[in-house]
């Protein structure tokens, strides 16, 4: 290639293959993950500009291929990386390299392709900033960004392309343009060179080492036609910013769904803060002939419509979901507004009830939503009536607080990880989030007696007695009522004991069950109440369970288990089968419960080992639930809730901490 002029070049480097750890963890094409780290890098450079609001536009277009830059440079590294990476695997490529390398060969036999481009009228690019966002782990952002902390966010965009390419340009405010783009393949060989070529490619004019700068970028009129045109429409707008092109999109793999519903969904839920405060706007337009062509705007006066129109999704791949972020939104415009002081920055709280029954505190930070499961909070509110609550921290008014949480967040900004912190700034953390948990219990209400409704949870009563003298009782889900039933109104128990012969499980007949069995009996609910217990969802697959003891119980354990709708009624007793729910982040009375204080099976947490309870006493336990096997696509599963003493005796036959086959004595 001709010295000096602009084209993709794979400086030397070491070995890699096709799924290099970069952007592993940005290759599963979450779309909102996506449209999520461009907004949020847009949202920041409007910042630095001191522009306001932030307007990102999305644009979907059609490209003869020969139009992208460096395409024929492409082809000849994708060839002889191939090549390479067979040779040093024996011939034959991974799996995943394979799929990687098909997608390329399919996008590289189509004469025209798709091309997203995403323009904002943030600072623009010069040749530092430039240096930052092809670098990893680099990043020149400035207290005020949301972002900046790990200086990848670039890589989320590369697995959108088919083509593993990327291309980005800039505009400043004295019109200095810039351009550059990004190739990830593979490490080859070429014959007659000392060292293998690295497996990521730059569309540079050239390599320039030094101590603070890294290539010869394409600037003025080397900046190619693409490029250039994108950079003509910023300047038209707004007169400076950054386009980030991505060629072959392959619209996230979900081509079921328009742009328009991708990116205002995932722009909505997660930056309904940003929006609602005029701070950010998403235009989206599909240029495509053909196609479903359109414009589509999200500002605040279309931001409540959009997530109505998500607000019946329950789940998400990513993030918040539709029904979330409606609710949170809508506590964010319309809830009581605090300023709240902290010992370590101010925060902006917005407090609303929830009637459906359930506490959330959602926390974001710059505009934009980060999580709702934040460290010291779980557990603290169960005595209080359910409350929505959305936390929005801000640089310079949130102060060292803004900036705990920016450190502890992540690459992805979507948890709270207060580990990532230094030990004297836990403590400050620890401490200012304590406040904000003491304002929150002082301004939201007790929870009396008569809070709960029919819906809101489950009782459970179970007993002593059962034929052939056996102790024990299990829960049923039915309608909430406080209060012990006498013995002439339970119900007979049924029971079914096995054994374990030759590693199978028989009943008492010799006929065979199902071995995936945890349990080696199953009953019914039968005589006088031992305790009383309530389960009240309190988030997605979260379930706190309130258990008030009657008597004195040694080695109680918990557990739930699906229901399947069967009931003391049905003729199928002891025929369901035994599936208990797998446990994690589990507290008890607000703690968090140690390894040592769980019962394993098949190296999953399925109990909570209670210990030894007093007369008398309430044990609260909150616990994240998945269900496994033919129970894992259930909606809203029915749960029913064992409590029951540890087995002491252990199956033989296996080498987990499993109770299967072992006899439990009910408590």
């Amino acid at each position: 290639m001709p010295r000096g002029k602009p084209d993709l070049r794979f400086g030397p480097g070491s070995n890699s293959g096709f799924t290099p750890v970069g952007i592993a963890a940005f290759d599963d094409l979450r779309p909102a993950a996506v449209v999520r780290e461009l907004i949020q890098n847009a949202l920041d450079a409007a910042r630095l500009a001191s522009v306001c609001p932030a307007v990102v536009r999305f644009r979907l277009s059609r490209h003869d291929q020969a139009t992208i830059p460096g395409m024929e440079s492409y082809t000849e590294a994708f060839m002889r990386a191939v090549e390479s990476q067979q040779s040093m695997m024996g011939g034959e490529l991974a799996s995943q390299a394979k799929l990687v390398c098909k997608r390329i060969s399919t996008a590289l036999a189509q004469d025209h392709i798709d091309v997203l481009s995403v323009r904002d009228n943030g600072i623009g690019l010069d040749e530092q900033r430039m240096n930052a966002l092809l670098s990893d782990g680099l990043s020149v952002k400035g207290n005020g960004a949301a972002t900046g902390t790990y200086g990848n966010g670039h890589a989320t965009a590369i697995p959108a392309s088919d083509l593993r390419y990327v291309l980005y340009g800039g505009v400043t405010a004295d019109g200095q343009r810039i351009s550059a783009g990004h190739a990830v393949l593979a490490s080859h060989y070429v014959k007659g060179e000392k060292h293998h070529r690295d497996g990521n490619g730059f569309y540079i004019r050239g390599f320039k080492p030094g101590a603070s700068t890294l290539y010869r970028y394409a600037s003025a009129s080397h900046v190619p036609r693409l490029i250039d045109r994108e950079l003509d429409r910023i300047t038209e707008a707004g007169g400076h910013g950054t386009a980030v092109i991505i060629p072959a999109f392959n619209h996230f793999l979900e081509r079921r769904r328009t742009l328009w519903e991708m990116v205002s969904h995932a722009a909505s839920a997660n930056f309904f803060v940003a929006i609602d405060n005029g701070e950010l706007e998403v235009e989206v337009e599909d240029a495509r002939r053909g196609k479903a062509a359109g414009q589509w705007s999200l500002n605040r006066s279309t931001l409540a419509d959009v997530l109505e129109a998500h607000c019946e999704k329950k789940r998400s791949a990513s993030f918040i979901s539709g029904q979330k972020a409606f609710e949170a939104h809508r506590t964010f415009r319309h809830g009581k507004r605090k300023m709240l002081a902290t010992s370590e920055g101010s925060i902006e709280i917005h407090l609303a009830d929830n009637p459906a029954g359930v506490t959330r505190i959602d926390l974001c930070r710059n505009g934009m939503w980060i999580t709702n499961r934040l460290p010291r909070f779980q557990g603290k509110f169960a005595d209080r009536v359910p409350f929505l609550a959305v936390l929005s921290l801000k640089a310079g008014e949130g102060g060292r607080l803004h900036e705990f949480v920016r450190t502890a967040e992540g690459p992805l900004h979507d948890k709270v990880v207060v580990k990532r912190l230094e030990k004297q700034d836990r403590s400050d953390f620890h401490k200012a989030m304590a406040e904000i948990v003491e304002w929150l219990r002082s301004h939201t209400d007790a929870m009396g007696s008569d809070a709960f409704t029919a819906d809101d949870f489950l009782t459970l009563d179970l007993g002593l007695g059962g034929p052939g003298g056996v102790r024990g009782a299990k829960a049923l889900q039915g309608a909430p009522v406080v209060t012990n039933r006498r013995p002439a109104e339970q119900l007979h128990a049924h029971q079914a004991e096995f054994t374990w012969e030759g590693g199978e499980r028989r009943n008492g007949e010799g006929n065979k069950r199902n071995s995936s069995s945890v349990s080696g009996m199953k009953r019914r609910p039968q005589l006088p109440a031992l305790f009383q217990a309530a389960s009240l969802p309190v988030g997605e697959r979260r379930r706190r369970i309130q258990i008030r003891f009657s008597k004195a119980c040694t080695d109680a354990q918990l557990r739930l288990l699906v229901d399947e709708g069967l009931d003391a009624t049905c003729d199928r007793h002891g025929l369901d089968k035994y599936a208990p729910a797998v446990l994690d982040d589990v507290t008890v009375n607000g703690a968090p419960a140690a390894r040592d204080k769980l019962e394993y099976w098949e190296g999953k947490a399925v109990g909570v080992k209670l210990g030894n309870v007093a007369d008398g006493s309430t044990v609260l336990v909150e616990a994240d639930f998945s269900l496994g096997d033919e129970f894992a696509g259930l909606p809203d599963p029915s749960l029913r809730i064992e409590v029951f003493k540890t087995p002491e005796v252990q199956p033989a036959s296996r080498g987990d901490n499993s109770s299967e086959g072992g006899k439990t004595e009910d408590v």
